[in-house]
């Protein structure tokens, strides 16, 4: 029963469902997740805590970065879920917008800026792009 309530703890905040939103497309660093939901990396960091004590999402390291994807035993359950209860929202669809512009800067399927850098920068380059 546990886990089930986890589940439902996962799904229970809307800064929670953007993030398993967002990994429902690909695997993430903490800094492309930044700058594809435009939040501070410390309330990103909470709730990426709150999501990997409940099991719902792992991480793997990958050279200096760690990496975040849905447990694949979850990957099914969120994407139903999300099917059969549609989020319609256009924060949605600007994290999605912003997510593949973000991989759009990716080399070899690695992050290889972090959101400080772009954050320094005047404009981001990925936005016209």
């Amino acid at each position: 029963m546990n886990a089930l309530i986890s589940f439902g703890k996962a799904l229970s905040d809307p800064t929670r469902i953007r993030i398993l939103h967002a990994l429902l497309q690909c695997e993430l660093c903490v800094c492309e997740l930044v700058d594809a939901l435009d939040v501070s990396q410390s309330t990103l960091s909470t709730h990426l805590q709150s999501l990997r004590s409940s099991g719902v999402v792992v991480t793997v390291k990958r050279q200096t970065w760690i990496i975040y994807d849905i447990g694949e035993s979850y990957r099914d359950a969120i994407s139903a879920a999300i099917e059969r209860f549609p989020v319609k929202d256009t924060v949605l669809v600007r994290d999605r917008e912003r997510i593949t512009n973000r991989l759009k800067l990716r080399i070899d399927g690695c992050c290889v800026i972090g959101s400080r850098t772009l954050k320094k920068e005047k404009e981001y380059t990925y936005v016209n792009n």
